[in-house]
C-alpha cells in the first residue's frame, strides 16, 4: 500500500507498457485508457514512480526523434534502394531499383517555421521601413539629380 487510502493499481509491468505505448505516440490520456484508470491517476502515477516516469520520457523522446528526423528527410529530400517484382514470360522477376523523393517544400517550411520562428514565422514582426531608397537604387537617383529640370 502506498500510503492511507485504497491501494495503488499500478504495477511495475506499466513502466515498459508505458514505453512502447509512447514509442507508437501515446499521450496522458491514452495511458490512462490502456490502464483502464483515469488521468489524474496516470499524472499520480508519474509523480510517485520513478521508472514509469523515465519509460514514458525515454519512449517519447525517442518517438518524437524519430518523427523529427524523418521529416528532416522528407523537407531536403532522399534515395533509397528498393526491389520490384514484375512479370516477364508468366514469371516473377526481382529488379533492384533506386527511388529519388525530392524535397518537400511544405515539409521545409515546417521544419523552419518550428525550428527558427524568429526568421520564419508566418506572422513574425515586419521591420520598420526606412523611406530612403536602398543603396542599389543609387544609381537611378544619381541620374535623376544631374538631369535638367
Amino acid at each position: 500500500m502506498d500510503g492511507p487510502g485504497r491501494p495503488s493499481l499500478f504495477q511495475q509491468q506499466f513502466a515498459e507498457q508505458a514505453y512502447r505505448l509512447c514509442l507508437a505516440g501515446a499521450t496522458n490520456d491514452d495511458l490512462a485508457e490502456a490502464f483502464d484508470v483515469t488521468r489524474r491517476t496516470v499524472d499520480r502515477w508519474l509523480q510517485a514512480h520513478p521508472a514509469f516516469t523515465e519509460a514514458v520520457r525515454a519512449g517519447r523522446l525517442i518517438a518524437d526523434g524519430e518523427v523529427a528526423h524523418n521529416l528532416y528527410r522528407r523537407a531536403v529530400g532522399y534515395t533509397y534502394e528498393t526491389t520490384k517484382v514484375l512479370l516477364s514470360g508468366g514469371a516473377p522477376v526481382s529488379v533492384s531499383q533506386t527511388v529519388h523523393r525530392p524535397p518537400d517544400v511544405r515539409a521545409c517550411i515546417f521544419w523552419l517555421r518550428n525550428r527558427r520562428p524568429q526568421q520564419w514565422a508566418e506572422n513574425r514582426p515586419v521591420p520598420a521601413r526606412d523611406d530612403r531608397r536602398n543603396w542599389w537604387d543609387g544609381a537611378d537617383t544619381a541620374e535623376r539629380s544631374n538631369a535638367p529640370a
